[in-house]
Formats: C-alpha cells, structure tokens, sequence
C-alpha cells in the first residue's frame, strides 16, 4: 500500500485496532460473567435477526446525481421549452421537492456532502478538485456505498466522480475506497485530446469523451457521447447485477461544460440556435471566444439528450419489472451556469435557475437550490410536493434507516432523515443548514434556519439577511432592520464553524499528516 493510502487510512486502521480490543475486554468478560452476557448476546442476536429478516426484502437503491442543472432547468420545475419527459414523469410518480439544496455550489464538494451527509468543510473537500491534485475524499469518511455495502448490496458509481484528482492517481483514496465495487466514468469533466489538441483554429471535432476509466483503469477513445457512455455501463452493469440488491450512484456529467450531444437532439431545438452554431456545430468550446453568441439551443438539447440516457436506464429498470423495487433520488450537485458568463468555459451555457439569484458558485439561492425527486411507490404518493427545505445532506440518513445500516454516532451527520417528512410525521430539524466555499463575490458562508438565511464574507461577517418565506429571490435585504434575527444567526454560525473545525475525522486526519 503507498505511503500517503496507508496515511489517510489511519482514520479507519485505528477504528479496527479499536474494535479488535474492544472485543478482547468483551472475551474477557464473557469468561468472568458467563450468562449474564450470554443472555445479553442472545437479545443482540435476536434484533440483528429481526433486521436481517426485514432486509430481504429491502428493496435496491438509485442514485442519480447529474452535473450543473439549474432549478427551472426541467419541464418539472417549469420550463416552457426544455422537453425532460422522463425526469417530469420520475416526479409525477414520486415526491418533488420544492426547497431542496445541494450540499454546495460546486460540484466536488456537493458529491462529498452526498456520499457522507456531512457538510463538505469536514469531509477534505472545500472546493472544485483540480487534475492531479492531492485533495480527496478523506479515506476515513463512510459514505452510502459504505452503508449499503455493510447490509449485503452490491455497489457501483457509474459516471462522474470527481473526488480526487484523476482516476488514474493510485496516492489517493479512489471509489473502491469508499465501498465502491465496481466504477466507471469520468475523473471530472468530458475531455477529447484530438479536439483540444488540433492545431486548427478554431478546433473543430467531436467531443467523445477519451478520459473514461473503468475500475481505474482507462477505457481509451469512445465514438459516444458521455451520457449514452454511461447509461450503456449502467445497463450492462444491472443486467450482471444478480440477485443481490443493489446500490447504484449514477452520476452523469450533463450539463457540465463542454455541452455535447448527438445531433438529433439539436434539432430538436433549431429554433434556438443561432446561424453560429448551425453552421458550426462542432467547434471546440474554449473556442466559442469572440465568436458569434450561439442561442441557447445547444444547452436545450444537452438536458433533453441527459433525460433521454437516463430514461433508457429508468426504463430498464421498468421492463424488468425492478423498479417499483428501488428506492430512486434524483438531484443535481449545484445550480446552473447561466448566460451570464463569467469565465470562459461558462460561454455558451443557458442554465435556468427559476427566477433565483445567483448561479453555480454562489451562495444565493440560484446556486445551491436544485431539483429533488424521491420515487417509492406504496411509500410515497405519486405526484406529491413537499414544500419543507430538505438538502442532499439528508440522503445518508434516509438511506442509512432505509437500509437499517449501522452508523457511528461518535460522527458528525449534518443531514436528517427524511422518512418522518416522507410519511407525513412531525419532523424538525436538529441544526440548521450551512454552506461554506470559496465565492467569486466573496460570500463564502451562509445558514439558514427556519425560513431566515444569512449569507456572511470569508471572515464571517454578515453581508445578506433573507427572509426566504417572503421574499424567495432575495431582493429585499433586512440585515440592518432584523438585528435580533442576524444576531440569532450569526452565533448559529459562529457555533457550526466551531464544530466543523473541531471535527473529529478531521482531526484524526491532521494527526495522521504529523
């Protein structure tokens, strides 16, 4: 095992080093007090029969988490133009939230917060995860797969992963470090070397993917695109799957940059695209600078080109009669990029927040407010809306008591579980919710609690006061006329920062650096 693998394991091997003498002293009290123990291992038998009995017929879980789409990005959320006939029909079937928040405004963190329930600061991931960097996923985190592991289910993150810095960098915790068995798809973002390395100008060319690996090792050049790449694995991977229940997290890179799909689909959308685009439909996208603006029709086609792919695996799932058996969440990781370009790789991108502002990046609610569909038939009423915030975060508990998983309560979960919420229970929040990233504007932290949101600069100063319940946009300011509100919401902050620093896998992972 490398150096730095053995390192970040620390966390787990003293886990093991602990439980192993935990069982030595338990040895030892079995021989000093005989039935006493005995009587209390039979009652422990007994629930973890009772729990096993229960799993059986534990039905399998679906994951889909895809990349970048904004709030009012599907037909589901309101757009008028944007045809996501599957992704509508998932949410008439199921449950559509209507204040659900990704973990972060950035992706890497966003899949952290996902995969843990814990607020990104404390998993190792702050920030977007550059190529070859050496900040990941801390090997000490349980993740769902973890979970679903634990109880018996086979497990596979088919698409993006963007946990570390590539796919191919064995010095760093990878997915079958995280309860993973089986991986395939993209380290980050759809990369083609020939396109981006031809020396015409502009660059022209298909972008089938050429960055794939599959259990970490390269696949090579592909004739696909990236969502019809990873809905073929996802398929052949459930048509393999067994009896066993499965754990599936799929995660395609749609809409991210660079949007590419067949062209089929942008006709569909010809209305949309400008002369530009119809007469250029394959230039390199870090070429689109200074050219002509390109309409919006090849966004458009990319979210229904995702749709599609995902409803071939949904339908999949459906012919063979395995689906009303599966547990089914979609999400998005953050909101969209925008026509309002601000770098370069964002030009050309026309991602709809519904109305919110801000945009992937931000702390407004444009950047972190995103779909959320729950589908459970016989649990969960076909077409129900939930108007209670809920977050990504919430995903580990609900399905770490779905699956009736052990978890480490000596560890921090910054999420709920929604069940209550689901089956019309009283449900109430332990703690408020929280965001921490690096911004463009500088607004690097924000809370909310109840229907009151705070958004505060890198040194914790309170900039925005929101009144959420009235005022969904965030156009009315009310941090100098609620000063008893603000208050309240800063300690809220100042005491979850606190917290985070003073995490205790964070700590384990200091300690194990020195």
């Amino acid at each position: 095992m490398p150096c730095r693998i053995a390192q970040v394991h620390l966390g787990r091997a003293i886990a093991t080093a602990t439980e192993s003498f935990a069982t030595l002293i338990f040895t030892c009290l079995l021989c000093t007090t005989g039935s006493a123990y005995a009587e209390n291992s039979a009652d422990k038998g007994e629930r973890r029969d009772a729990r096993d009995e229960v799993n059986r017929d534990r039905k399998n879980v679906l994951v889909v988490y895809v990349d970048d789409l904004g709030y009012g990005d599907t037909g589901a959320y309101g757009h008028s133009i944007v045809k996501t006939p599957h992704i509508d029909r998932l949410a008439s079937e199921g449950l559509r939230f209507t204040q659900f928040y990704a973990p972060s405004a950035l992706c890497s963190p966003s899949r952290a917060g996902l995969l843990t329930g814990r607020t990104p600061y404390r998993t190792g991931v702050e920030s977007w995860i550059p190529d070859d960097a050496q900040e990941s996923l801390g090997a000490n985190e349980t993740t769902l797969a973890d979970l679903a592991k634990q109880r018996g289910y086979r497990t596979a993150v088919i698409g993006k992963w963007h946990l570390n810095g590539g796919l191919h960098m064995q010095e760093v915790p990878q997915p079958k470090d995280f309860g993973f068995d089986y991986q395939y798809g993209l380290a980050a973002w759809v990369k083609n070397a020939a396109v981006a390395g031809s020396k015409e100008v502009p660059r022209r060319g298909p972008m089938f993917p050429d960055n794939m690996f599959r259990n970490n090792e390269a696949v090579g050049p592909t004739q696909k695109y990236s969502a019809e790449l990873v809905s073929d694995e996802a398929i052949q991977w459930l048509e393999s799957s067994g009896s066993d229940p499965f754990f599936l997290l799929l995660t395609y890179s749609e809409v991210h940059t660079p949007i590419a799909s067949p062209p089929e689909y942008l006709d569909q959308y010809q209305d949309y695209l400008t002369a530009e685009a119809r007469d250029n439909p394959s230039i390199y996208y870090f070429d689109w600078r200074n050219r002509p603006w390109r309409g919006r029709g090849e966004y458009y086609a990319n979210v229904s080109f995702m749709d599609a792919q995902l409803g071939r695996v949904i339908e999949h799932l459906r012919g063979k009669e395995m689906l009303d058996d599966t547990l089914v969440i979609f999400s998005s990781d953050n909101g969209p990029v925008t026509d309002a370009a601000l770098t370069p790789w964002e030009l050309g991108m026309a991602g709809e927040t519904g109305g919110l502002r801000g945009k992937k990046r931000f702390l407004f609610e444009g950047g972190i407010r995103v779909p959320g569909i729950l589908r459970l038939p016989g649990r969960v009423a076909a077409g129900s809306v939930e108007d209670q915030p809920a977050t990504a975060l919430d995903v580990f508990p609900t399905i770490a008591q779905w699956l009736a998983a052990d978890v480490d309560e000596g560890i921090p979960i910054d999420g709920d579980s929604l069940w209550p919420l689901i089956d019309g229970k009283a449900f109430e929040r332990r703690q408020a919710f929280y965001w921490s990233i690096p911004t463009p504007d500088g607004m690097e932290f924000a809370v909310r609690e109840g229907d009151w949101k705070l958004i505060l600069d890198g040194s914790g100063t309170p900039h925005h006061l929101f009144d959420l319940a009235n005022d969904w946009y965030e156009v009315n300011n009310l941090l100098e006329s609620q000063p008893v509100i603000r208050d309240r919401l800063l300690k809220t902050f100042q005491s979850r920062r606190a917290a985070i620093e003073n995490d205790p896998l964070v700590r384990a992972r200091n300690a194990s650096l020195h």
